[in-house]
């Protein structure tokens, strides 16, 4: 099955697969930073230090982020959009950066979507689920082509009659993929050989928390007892009920994930 995932990185790197290649080091006091200027005056609380993998298949209310220095990411659920292009105003009071990039990626919708700006001006953007395109917009990248040539077809669950309308691929293949051409990986397992594993991108979860939220010590013990936490979401630690913003109910699996697939 896909992954799912919902990445915004800023990239300011002459070449980020290389510096993602090192093993770079998470600077969490600038993620910490970089994560609240989406918050406004809520307070962010450091929770536990895991992998970007491991953040994109969380479905818990925390904020991601990690840090690298000329290269950073955010995970959250407020980018999780088919219409990228909303995003572009935001993108400027976050981090301004010479490249943005973003990436959604919805099974249970069968959606996927990608985006691109460079000095805050959007040159691409695709939304779509197999049979709808929520949003086209720039010029298709070459990478796109053959998946528009039909060469990445859908694959259908057996039993399941081609859908005639559908497009001649997997949305969300096409959005990992740019994902892939931009930052060397993709998500969904099983990873191609020449893809970096990011499992091994190191991000930190920041519980949020009320404006009136003073941290206290405890905040601070309990962040540095926890173990590196890789391969399962981030235990909940009661911050996003005190926020007022409770974790989303499970979605559905919708028709549509479950007539579509890709490898």
């Amino acid at each position: 099955m896909s992954a799912r995932a919902v990445t915004l990185w800023f990239i300011d790197s002459d070449d980020p697969i290389a510096q993602l290649s090192a093993d770079p080091l998470n600077d969490v006091v600038a993620a910490q930073k970089l994560a609240a200027t989406i918050y406004g005056d809520r307070v962010l609380v450091p929770v536990a230090d895991t992998d970007l993998a491991t953040a994109a298949a969380a479905a818990d209310a925390h904020v991601y982020a990690g840090w690298y220095g000329r290269l950073s990411v955010l995970c959250c659920s407020l980018f999780d959009t088919t219409e990228p292009s909303t995003l572009t105003r935001t993108l400027a009071s976050i981090r301004p950066s010479s490249a943005a990039t973003l990436l959604v990626t919805d099974p249970d919708r069968s959606a996927g979507a990608f985006a691109r700006w460079e000095h805050g001006e959007l040159r691409r953007s695709f939304a779509a689920d197999p049979v709808t395109i929520f949003e086209d917009s720039g010029l298709p990248y070459p990478f796109e082509r053959p998946f528009w040539a039909g060469e990445h077809p859908l694959r259908y669950a057996p039993g399941v009659p081609a859908e005639p309308l559908a497009l001649p691929f997997h949305p969300q293949e096409l959005a990992e993929q740019a994902n892939r051409e931009w930052l060397g990986f993709r998500f969904t397992t099983p990873l191609a050989d020449t893809d970096l594993d990011p499992a091994r991108i190191p991000v930190t979860a920041f519980a949020i928390h009320p404006a009136d939220y003073v941290p206290a010590e405890e905040d601070w013990a309990r962040y540095q007892g926890n173990l590196t936490v890789s391969g399962s979401a981030v235990a909940d630690d009661g911050a996003d009920a005190a926020s007022g913003s409770p974790a989303p109910p499970p979605k559905r699996r919708g028709r549509l994930a479950r007539y579509f697939g890709f490898g």
